[in-house]
């Protein structure tokens, strides 16, 4: 047979796949091709009945991760926000409803711009004020951030007294000045005995006696005639409610003679017969609210009204202290108290900044102390039936401007009563450094 037309007969080794030439080699790659393409078209249609792929590149999967793991991150900060945002909304509303509620808590005799005052005169004419207050030729010394309030301590134990604040003749009656730019208190003591002309009357009588009979206004209609300084606003507060403030302090320390105690003791026995009665004399002794306001009315030891106003200054100086020396929440319990004790004419505004920004916000108050009148100004003693202080208002005007504003200046000259001293015997050469405390 002819080799050409032999047929071969193909055997595989064993290295060898039945596939390895060329004609078989292609047919299976396209197959299996094929097969891939079909079962992923398959994957990816069953797959997309519920809206995702089965299965994505790498760099697919760990973006679409990398997206869900900011997304729970951003959320979670986005709370933490939000539930910030939401205690400071809380604290604030917190803070304005408290606010309003120490507020409420005054008693406030605020009047309109342009409402009649009226009083009733010592014939028993009612006149309005505004007629008779005095017009005078100088102007008084202006300073804005200094603010002149009249404080008045009453009693309403009176049978005469009344919720409009007469009936009971004033006890303590005090100028707290408040200069704001210099954070200091000033207080001027005036004497509750001393004799002083009233706008619209015709006679001399005491000072506290404005009060009895015609409530606050015509009180600092007086002191503003007989100082010649301007009042800003009044506020007073009875002496029932001044042992609470003393007790929402912590009490009170002075200095305790052995006749201050007992008369401070008798005090207490005929005003509350179960009152603790105080034990001690000397330096620092502490007293609670009753103790103190006992303490504060001893008439009879000493150097009579004018002792009787330094204890009064002493007992409130020491509340200052002991406010000052209490916590944050400790001030604003007091507060609260001395608030629910005062009734004022000052603006609500005016009490706000003062009682609840300016004053818990001192860091070293100093609380300075004038007393009135100053020594060589003025006779005392029983004049008719009574005793009294006849003061030459004008020997102490000039040390009121300098205390007050640092400086003096021309002033209309102020009426003073029978028995007070001339000008030219009066003592005004103190220095005023040696009469302030």
């Amino acid at each position: 047979m002819d080799n050409n037309n032999k047929i071969r007969k193909y055997v595989p080794t064993t290295e060898t796949s039945v596939f390895d030439n060329s004609e078989f080699t292609d047919l299976s790659a396209e197959l299996a091709k094929q097969k891939k393409e079909q079962q992923l078209s398959s994957e990816s249609e069953e797959a997309f009945q519920y809206g995702f792929t089965k299965e994505a590149p790498k760099s697919q999967k760990a973006k679409s991760s990398k997206k869900r793991f900011n997304h729970k991150k951003y959320r979670v900060i986005f709370g933490v926000i939000a539930a910030l945002f939401g205690v400071l909304v809380g604290v604030v509303c917190f803070g304005i409803w408290y606010k309003n509620y120490l507020l409420s808590k005054i008693t406030y005799e605020t009047k309109e711009p342009d409402a009649v005052i009226t009083i009733v005169n010592e014939r028993g004419e009612t006149v309005p004020l505004r007629a008779v207050t005095q017009t005078t030729k100088y102007q008084y010394i202006q300073a804005e951030p200094i603010k002149n309030y009249l404080l008045i301590g009453i009693d309403s134990r009176s049978k005469y007294y009344n919720d409009s604040g007469t009936g009971e003749r004033s006890d303590v009656i005090c100028v707290l000045s408040i200069d704001k730019t210099n954070g200091t208190i000033k207080l001027i003591s005036l004497p509750r005995d001393g004799y002083a002309l009233f706008p619209g009357y015709e006679h001399f009588y005491k000072i506290n006696a404005s009060m009895a009979w015609n409530g606050p206004d015509l009180l600092v209609e007086t002191v503003e005639s007989v100082l010649r300084i301007e009042i800003d606003g009044y506020a007073y507060v009875n002496f029932n409610h001044m042992a609470d403030i003393i007790d929402a302090v912590g009490g009170v320390y002075v200095d305790m003679t052995s006749g201050e105690m007992s008369e401070a003791n008798n005090h207490m026995s005929y005003t509350d017969p179960y009152a603790t009665p105080i034990y001690d004399t000397g330096y620092g002794v502490w007293l609670n609210g009753t103790q103190a306001v006992a303490y504060a009315r001893v008439r009879h030891v000493g150097n009579g009204t004018y002792e009787r106003e330094q204890r009064q200054t002493e007992v409130l100086r020491s509340i200052l202290d002991q406010f000052m020396s209490l916590s944050a929440t400790g001030k604003m319990q007091a507060i609260e108290v001395v608030l629910e004790s005062i009734v004022t004419d000052i603006d609500q505004a005016e009490i706000e900044k003062l009682a609840l920004e300016f004053l818990p916000n001192m860091k070293d108050p100093e609380l300075q102390y004038l007393q009135l009148p100053v020594d060589g100004t003025y006779n005392s003693g029983m004049y008719g039936d009574e005793w009294s202080m006849r003061i030459n208002w004008n020997a102490n005007v000039p040390y009121v401007q300098e205390y007050l504003y640092g400086t003096t200046t021309d002033f209309d000259w102020v009426e003073i009563p029978r028995y007070a001293p001339d000008l030219d015997d009066c003592d005004t050469d103190i220095p005023l450094e040696d009469l302030v405390n």
